[in-house]
């Protein structure tokens, strides 16, 4: 039999002791998220309730981790606090996640209960203000015409997400049902509803497919986001009904409501939300053009192999992301190194003469010579554009612009957004005043004079739209994405 003195079992104790005290430190400390200020460096939690979407953590999008993420880590770093992600399993447990105080704030959510319903609970809840309108609309295959009006839609099989908004909607909308459709009780909308909870689109989209219903009713802001990704799947028409976007928090505690309160009345004032919004979505076209999305991925078929070593080289040499570098070329000659301009800019980068003399560029029609030379001169613009308060997208998409109509334009893009009360350092704010520059009023006073402003916009819009879809397609790992495999550098998909 062994015996142990009571010194090593009081010893023993002791250890214990700490330790149960150490972890309950802990379990408080992780508890203190708004109701008092924890001590020393650690900082308090404020956990974030979301859906799983495109527009809260960004898959596809290159420019960031997600519009609603970057949002949130604006009032993180601005108010002190570390955002913790909790995943929303079905819209109906949200309002009890916040009752419940297993969160503090919702994001992400199309949807706003009455007010009677939020003052029901038992931790009362605020809303915020409403920051973006998406419209509800059907979708459908294209192999299927699009439906006349929603009557047809029900009647033919339409697939709602179970989604409250958009239950909510389909229950709300009048239906302009026949005479014969009325006498035979229809009056309302009985489609069937998807049998997976509302989630993914591509998850959605794969039930459609599959099943019998030839539509769908779709969020348009989040369907715009995944359309150029599904081809055959088309927009048939908005309805007279729309998902309003704002922010829910818990009410009761002390500093969490007048800190969002602030923060979002200073977002709204300070134009910092339109410039998120941009960033994420503004350069996407109003429905994609299928034909146009076709003609991309055969080009990346029959043209990329021939260039691809040219353009690694390019992008190695001069740390430009490959993918952009694609988007260039594509946008600017569609890779046809015989491509002439309206203007008579030649080459498959659309080098003018006098850019090509400053480069050393002695044929422009030399397609692998003029891409080594194009993503030169474009890192030249970019290093030039050096402001210590310029972001890097910013920067490059005003680089894009120079590329379009040179720097002294940009410049004066740059100047004329400032003399408005604009940031000059912004994309977003920038392209609002470039086409001004194409009038006698304003051109005349600035520096470099006349330039068609509106072009360089459309410059920097679509290529950010293609550099978007060729992120997506490697991202996603589809089929036309292989020819992009090869060329995605270290830290591109982070």
């Amino acid at each position: 039999m062994i015996h142990r003195s009571p010194s090593r079992i009081a010893g023993q104790h002791l250890w214990l002791l700490v330790f149960l005290l150490v972890f309950l430190q802990l379990v408080l400390v992780s508890r203190l998220l708004w109701d008092t200020q924890p001590p020393g460096l650690i900082k308090p939690v404020l956990r974030v309730l979301a859906p799983e979407s495109e527009l809260v953590h960004s898959r596809i999008s290159p420019f960031g981790p997600g519009m609603e993420r970057e949002l949130v880590e604006l009032f993180a770093n601005r108010t002190g606090v570390h955002p913790v992600w909790l995943h929303m399993d079905e819209a109906g447990t949200a309002w009890d996640e916040l009752r419940r105080h297993r969160a503090d704030l919702l994001v992400g959510f199309g949807y706003a209960p009455s007010r009677p319903f939020l003052d029901s609970l038992v931790a009362p809840v605020s809303a915020g203000p409403v920051y973006a309108r998406h419209p509800v609309g059907m979708v459908h295959h294209r192999r299927h015409r699009p439906p006349k009006d929603l009557a047809e839609a029900c009647l033919r099989g339409l697939l709602i997400p179970e989604n409250p908004a958009l239950m909510q909607t389909i229950a709300q909308l009048p239906l302009d049902l026949t005479r014969e459709q009325t006498m035979a009780g229809e009056s309302r909308c009985t489609a069937p509803l998807l049998s997976i909870a509302d989630g993914p689109l591509p998850h959605q989209f794969a039930v459609m497919t599959t099943s019998e219903a030839r539509f769908m009713l779709v969020d348009t802001g989040r369907f715009a986001l995944w359309e150029p990704f599904f081809v055959d799947l088309q927009l048939a028409e908005n309805l007279d009904a729309s998902l309003e976007y704002r922010w829910f928090w818990r009410d009761d505690r002390n500093r969490l409501a007048p800190l969002l309160q602030e923060f979002w009345k200073d977002l709204l004032h300070d134009n910092e939300l339109a410039r998120i919004q941009d960033k994420y979505i503004g350069f996407l076209p109003e429905s994609s053009d299928r034909h146009a999305l076709l003609h991309l991925l055969t080009t990346l078929r029959s043209e990329l192999p021939r260039y691809e070593k040219t353009i690694l080289k390019a992008a190695q040499r001069y740390d430009i992301d490959p993918l952009l570098l694609i988007a260039l070329i594509y946008h600017e000659s569609r890779f046809d190194p015989e491509a002439v301009s309206r203007t008579g800019v030649r080459g498959i980068m659309q080098i003018t003469q006098v850019t090509a003399r400053e480069l050393g560029l002695d044929d422009p029609m030399d397609a692998r010579k003029s891409i080594l030379a194009g993503a030169r001169y474009l890192r030249q613009i970019y290093n030039r554009l050096d402001r210590p308060d310029l972001d890097e997208w910013d920067r490059w998409f005003l680089a894009l612009s120079a590329y379009n109509q040179g720097i002294g334009h940009t410049w004066d893009a740059m100047a004329l957004a400032e003399s408005l009360d604009l940031k000059a350092t912004s994309w977003n704010d920038v392209k609002s005043v470039f086409p001004l520059l194409s009038q006698r009023e304003y051109f005349s006073k600035a520096r470099h004079g006349y330039t068609r402003g509106f072009e360089a916009v459309a410059h920097v819009e679509a290529i950010r739209y293609y550099y978007y879809v060729l992120h997506g397609l490697l991202v996603l790992e589809r089929p036309e994405g292989k020819y992009l495999g090869r060329l995605g550098r270290s830290g591109l998909l982070s």
